[in-house]
């Protein structure tokens, strides 16, 4: 069976792959999920077949890249080449008999052990380990002694240029090479921008020449105008689903030219959200378009009626990702200057509102209790998930005790990691970008995560 390594920023996986699809990408409902700012929220999927594993690239995402070439559409994944994605690099490891065929007359890369076992072990995650072995070294011809020498003087002066080029940590005898770091940094300028960003703050730190803090500098400038081009770029990538349904589709089947006020409104709130957040996103020139088509039945300029601020809390809680503490600010606002009938329209609203997140909450709990319970139910297991039920509690909720419940019940699960909350406060859904502030706005949180450094 095929085993698939992850690796991402220092943090090695190993999975199991066999026959089958697996879809990999940051957002939620796919099979192997991605912390990778990077990465989009449906990036790709691995489908392995007769022929080995071939990946898959979406449409319209940030291209994969193997052996320094970019790869988009389909790519059959070799034996122990590394593909990279994002900041993500994933490879796969063949048993026999599996993956692509080998070159005739290509030495096989594992060599068979005495008796025919293996020489792979088994580690925790189901993956392998090749175990190494001392190669045997041949006996040449004798160097004649002027060749020794002149080797001899070449290494001499090898030497004598690193140590010129050390910086003043290096030659006190501490572990940086100045030659080495910037090395490594020209090999991801192209493959892997953003650990050629790590890297630059890492030299950025250490005792340089001034000739070599120049180098870091120059390069540092230039770094932050191509990073800032590719995190613009990955945060348009990320939203765009969110653009698709709740812009695009929605003004398509919920506005029609008769014209729904209160519709109207709902798109006219998100749509300028979107282009003042997202200035540069390939669509806003049509939602531009849009807005000005809309605007004249939304009628802006005017005050909320109790209608219209219904199908506003409509629009924050009919589907995921809920917002019921948006909602209730929303019914708030109006009933603060409402009287008479609309006063009492809106405490009748926010009492629906009050059902609708107690029949929220109580449906997360009971979808974690299902897959964080091994005994009962084994083949539904994944502590993700239930973690995820409880930040969704948390998130959306607007009663206090629902999101204290569902903190104190989230520390709980051994699961929940400090490199955990640390990937929900790097890689916020663009359309929820008070996510991480949320969570760490509940005390237990807040506590944890200063007691680990995350914040």
């Amino acid at each position: 069976m095929a085993r698939l390594t992850l690796d991402e920023g220092g943090e090695v996986r190993r999975f199991k792959l066999s026959s089958g699809k697996l879809t990999f990408g940051s957002g939620e409902g796919v099979t192997l999920r991605l912390s990778s700012d990077d990465v989009a929220e449906r990036h790709g999927v691995i489908e392995m077949g007769p022929d080995g594993a071939t990946l898959k690239i979406a449409k319209g995402v940030m291209p994969a890249k193997a052996a320094g070439a970019a790869v988009s559409g389909s790519y059959l994944m070799k034996d122990g080449q590394a593909v990279t994605i994002g900041s993500a690099k994933l490879s796969i490891e063949y048993d026999e008999g599996e993956g692509p065929a080998k070159p005739k007359g290509a030495t096989p890369r594992r060599a068979a052990a005495s008796g025919g076992s293996s020489g792979r072990s088994k580690g925790r995650s189901g993956g392998g380990r090749v175990s190494s072995s001392r190669r045997q070294q041949s006996k040449g011809p004798a160097i004649p002694a002027s060749v020794g020498a002149g080797l001899v003087v070449v290494a001499l002066v090898v030497v004598g240029y690193l140590l010129l080029n050390q910086t003043s940590k290096g030659l006190a005898g501490e572990n940086f090479d100045f030659n080495a770091s910037w090395g490594r940094y020209q090999r991801e300028r192209i493959d892997d921008p953003v650990g050629a960003r790590a890297t630059l703050t890492q030299l950025a730190g250490e005792e340089l020449t001034p000739q070599q803090r120049l180098m870091v500098e120059k390069a540092q400038q230039d770094k932050d105008e191509m990073m800032g081009e590719l995190d613009d770029s990955v945060r348009n990538q990320k939203i765009t689903p969110w653009v698709d349904v709740r812009l695009i589709k929605y003004s398509e089947s919920k506005w029609n030219p008769k014209g729904e006020r209160p519709h109207a409104r709902v798109f006219m709130k998100r749509a300028r959200w979107f282009v003042e957040a997202f200035p540069t996103h390939p669509s806003v020139d049509r939602v531009r378009r849009l807005m000005e088509r809309i605007e004249p039945v939304a009628e802006t300029g005017s005050a909320n009626t109790l209608e219209d601020v219904r199908w506003d809390v409509w629009g924050m809680t009919a589907a995921e990702p809920k917002d019921f503490r948006g909602g209730f600010a929303s019914i708030a606002k109006f009933a603060a200057t409402a009287d008479g009938p609309d006063k009492t329209g809106a405490e009748q609203l926010r009492q629906e509102l009050v059902t609708a997140e107690r029949e929220f909450y109580d449906e997360k709990l009971a979808d974690a209790a299902v897959v964080y319970d091994r005994v009962k139910y084994p083949k539904k297991y994944n502590p993700t998930d239930a973690i995820e039920d409880m930040v969704r509690i948390i998130v959306a909720c607007d009663t206090p005790a629902l999101r204290d419940d569902a903190a104190q019940r989230l520390l709980q699960i051994s699961e929940f990691t400090p490199a955990l909350l640390e990937g929900y406060k790097r890689t916020q859904p663009p359309s929820q970008p008070y996510r991480y502030e949320r969570l760490i706005g509940e005390p237990g949180l807040r506590a944890f995560a200063k007691e680990n450094g995350v914040e």
